[in-house]
């Protein structure tokens, strides 16, 4: 493939998705609305912010990534991934959606009636975030090393370009390009799957099963194991339910119903588009000998036409750009909206907001960048963050919304002993049997006991519930 022609739709593809996020200034004039899309957000946007914010680089890259080294169980992070949408759907979106809250920390203060809950759960998305948007950025070091050109390099280039982008139109500016971004992306990965097809490609893959030089059970869904399909999909799952970006875009949504039709089609979507990339990454594994994640970008730009290439290439690349804006809206929302204005400063001007959502910007990619180099596993790094959100946040959240007599006091306590196993587990000092299930368990009793036991958070409840 000519790297001139991918340059060229490269600029051409971004000057487009910045065309649409300075349409999208109007839905941002206030620091309020930069952070909630206006609340005009249809069908269509949701399903372009929820399939969008995954299918850029842990769906598609990924994806083939793991694929090409295991088979079509690649596929199951994808799968997680319209799991998630489904519990949403099922679970949260019509009482976040009554509630109206646009972030989480401010239902958790609501709810418990004390700072420290939100306190705990900004901590926990500004870090998991970081982790995240490191992930993220790790595919512009894997398009770079497609080309044989310097991983480090891509890296930094995705994280300028994405600054530049993230501070146009907010919310409605990422969720309107991510519109535009899925929709390419679905047609590419059904390209190459065609060509792939076309070109007996799976006879390819077959042969090379046989010979040894991929897994030989790599059609098997299931060949990695109970515990490592639980380890891929539970921690993706259970941080949809917990996520501020969950929250975010269901209460920039129009209505609830919106949200709930949005909600159950990107489930949907997600996991029918899951198998795609993994078989993607099997056939670059057997006919091309790539086993990293770089998969996806040799398959392309070996199978399709140049120009056809070059603009699915640049679909992933501003989808992941889309996927950083959005968690930069988000980390904006709980570090300036939440800690700041609602802690720090409450008198803070909307102009002040903006200012230092500019500097907040710059410091979270500059972490995310150096992070991001740190690894080179993509899935590994995401499911990481997710296991670090929800050992914080999963359990004040869900119980708070469907437990009356939960308290601050069990909150604060389950997202405490929740971080202690995560960290201890990651640290290799206590590994937990399916970590994610069984520091959740024990989250729960913890949440459980010592809400019961809080005497005087009870009475609270039992007066805020009064008011209400």
């Amino acid at each position: 493939m000519n790297l001139t022609v991918l340059v060229v739709v490269l600029a051409i593809y971004f000057l487009g998705m910045v065309g649409i996020g300075l349409v999208g200034r109007k839905y941002s004039a206030t620091y309020e609305s930069f952070v909630s899309a206006g609340r005009n957000a249809g069908v269509l946007m949701i399903i372009g912010s929820a399939v969008g914010s995954q299918i850029g680089n842990g769906f598609v890259i990924g994806g083939a990534g793991s694929a090409a080294a295991t088979g079509l169980s690649g596929a199951w992070y994808g799968i997680g991934c319209g799991l998630g949408y489904l519990g949403i759907a099922a679970l949260l979106n019509k009482v976040v959606y009554q509630k109206g809250f646009i972030s989480l920390a401010e239902f958790l203060e609501d709810r418990y009636g004390d700072k420290m809950t939100s306190v705990v759960f900004s901590v926990a998305t500004v870090l998991s975030y970081i982790g995240n948007i490191a992930a993220q950025i790790m595919a512009g070091s894997a398009l770079f090393e497609a080309f044989d050109l310097n991983g480090t390099l891509g890296a930094v280039v995705i994280t300028l370009v994405v600054l530049a982008y993230s501070s146009l139109s907010g919310l409605w500016g990422a969720y309107a390009t991510s519109v535009v971004q899925v929709g390419v992306i679905i047609v590419a990965l059904l390209a190459v799957v065609g060509v792939i097809i076309s070109q007996d490609g799976i006879t390819a893959i077959n042969e090379a099963m046989t010979a040894g030089t991929i897994a030989s059970d790599g059609w098997d869904l299931g060949n990695i194991g109970i515990q490592a399909i639980l380890l891929t999909v539970v921690p993706v799952w259970l941080a949809a339910l917990c996520d501020q970006q969950t929250v975010q875009r269901i209460n920039a949504a129009k209505s609830a119903r919106s949200s709930l039709i949005a909600h159950i089609i990107s489930a949907i979507l997600c996991v029918g588009l899951a198998f795609l990339p993994a078989l993607v990454g099997m056939y670059g594994a057997a006919v091309y000998g790539v086993t990293d994640n770089s998969v996806f970008f040799v398959v392309a730009m070996e199978s399709l036409p140049s120009l056809v290439a070059a603009i699915a290439i640049a679909a992933v690349i501003a989808a992941i750009m889309s996927t950083i804006d959005s968690m930069m809206v988000a980390f904006s929302t709980v570090m300036l909206k939440n800690l700041y204005q609602g802690i720090i400063n409450p008198k803070a001007t909307d102009h002040t907001l903006k200012r230092m959502d500019s500097v907040l910007s710059i410091v979270v990619a500059v972490l995310a960048l150096v992070l991001s180099l740190q690894f080179d596993n993509i899935i590994s790094l995401l499911s990481s963050t997710y296991v670090f959100l929800t050992a914080c946040c999963l359990v004040p959240f869900i119980g708070g919304l469907f437990w009356k007599k939960g308290t601050a006091k069990g909150a604060v306590a389950s997202s405490v002993v929740g971080l202690i196993l995560v960290t201890l587990s990651l640290t290799k000092i206590l590994v937990l049997p399916l970590l994610d299930l069984t520091r959740i368990v024990i989250a729960v009793v913890i949440y459980v006991i010592v809400s019961l036991l809080d005497k005087e958070g009870q009475k609270k409840n039992q007066e805020r519930l009064a008011k209400q």
